[in-house]
């Protein structure tokens, strides 16, 4: 092994080496790896594990590191080239599990690196963190949970935020981002009828009334007991937990449109970017898992009750649960969703349109396969010349405040336009 021994301990690591699960990282690199990435991590790793058992510190030769890291790189970019070629759902797990592991590697290597160098300056021992955390939340957001240690790279990611809050404290330069919900003009437009709401309806009157029916409903005094009713709207409090994290962006007025894209940009950008100010270009964090990828978030809040309710006879599978943060003026266009679903708002406001899945040729949706589910209408500046059937829809209006929740039934069409600064979450179940 290309290294030497040096005196220490492991008690200023981010995470200690003794509690990674090496056992299981080699199955999961042995069974779920392409061979042409594992001849070269299983090196990498059997280097690490012997490290990781030693009760010395190892200071690693820059050589053995600088190679070590551009093996690392170039499976990343083999992985990264597989992860783009066709349809996400499509690509084998094993260039996922791929990807994974080799942002643990290189997370691993380069907390090595960054405690060795005693030379370095606390901006470049600042820098070296992100760029750990960075590579991890790639992991969970490209690759895949490992199949023998499915919370590893959130673990590592949790590990490694929290040592940044402690030791370097919350980023520099990060504004004080407010919430401030202005007073909303909630008109009722003509032609629409109001979404009826309903004040902590019991389990037996949801089910009876709004989910047997499957009619749309305003669930009003459900949230109460909810912190982050609270402790979402201090963005001190956001910053910290999750402010160094990496975080999938939609840019553009909406997914429909040419100018709409996908970056990937750290929480804390995203908050000064495009939520503390206002950007000419929207920015969105829309339907993305961020539970899973920083759990500590998802103590702030419970999955409702009224989501045990099923159709079948089968067990009921924990919801798909997703965020849905931006500034005032994102737009969901007119779509459905394949299960039941309630939104429910921690903070701003959201004005929402439904259509009942009768209407659909009303609504034309589009005939391409990725975009059948949403309509080529925009009730928001309908063009009747253009979609003439669209006079023949009958639509549903509601606006959606802090605590409320919106039950939407399967394949109910629903158009969504945030009037402030927003932040929800969406519970799926079938």
């Amino acid at each position: 092994m290309d290294s030497k021994v040096s005196g220490g301990s492991l008690k200023e690591c981010i995470f200690n080496m003794n509690s990674i699960p090496w056992e299981s990282l080699l199955q999961d690199l042995k069974e779920n790896v392409p061979h042409e990435a594992r001849v070269h991590l299983i090196p990498i790793l059997s280097t690490l594990r012997a490290f990781g058992s030693s009760d010395r510190r190892v200071e690693f030769s820059p050589n053995w590191v600088k190679n070590s890291l551009l093996r690392l790189e170039a499976c990343l970019d083999r992985a990264w080239e597989s992860l783009n070629s066709g349809y996400w759902k499509d690509v084998p797990i094993e260039h996922r599990v791929c990807y994974s592991v080799c942002s643990i590697l290189m997370a691993l290597i380069l907390q090595m690196k960054g405690e060795n160098d005693t030379e370095k300056s606390a901006k470049s021992k600042d820098e070296n963190l992100q760029q750990i955390i960075q590579q991890i939340d790639k992991g969970i957001l490209l690759g895949a949970p490992l199949p023998h240690a499915p919370d590893l790279l959130t673990t590592i990611a949790s590990n490694a935020n929290r040592y940044f809050v402690e030791n370097l404290g919350v980023m520099e330069n990060s504004s004080k981002v407010l919430f401030e919900d202005a007073s909303i003009c909630q008109e009722t437009y003509p032609g629409f009828e109001t979404v009826k709401q309903y004040y902590e309806p019991s389990m037996e009157t949801f089910y009876r009334d709004i989910f047997a029916r499957k009619t749309p409903a305003i669930l009003a005094g459900c949230l109460k007991h909810w912190k982050a009713l609270t402790l979402w709207r201090n963005a001190d409090y956001l910053m910290r937990v999750a402010g160094t994290r990496t975080v999938p962006i939609e840019i553009g007025s909406r997914y429909t449109e040419e100018d709409w894209t996908q970056h990937l940009v750290s929480f804390s950008d995203f908050l000064q970017t495009h939520i503390s100010r206002k950007n000419n270009k929207v920015g969105y964090l829309a339907q993305h898992p961020l539970f899973e990828q920083i759990p500590e978030l998802k103590e702030d809040f419970a999955v409702p009750e009224y989501c045990s309710f099923s159709e079948g006879e089968e067990d009921v599978t924990p919801p798909d649960i997703n965020a849905w943060f931006g500034p005032s003026g994102t737009v969901s266009p007119l779509h459905y969703d394949p299960k039941y679903n309630l939104l429910c708002q921690v903070f701003g406001y959201k004005r929402i349109i439904l259509y009942s899945p009768e209407d659909t040729p009303n609504l034309y949706p589009y005939e391409t396969r990725l975009l059948c589910n949403t309509a080529q209408v925009d009730p928001g500046h309908p063009d009747f010349e253009k979609w003439p059937k669209f006079r023949n829809a009958k639509g549903l209006i509601c606006y959606l405040g802090p605590g409320e929740m919106l039950f939407i039934p399967p394949k109910w069409w629903h158009y969504v336009v945030a009037l402030t600064a927003s932040f929800s979450v969406s519970f799926w179940w079938n």
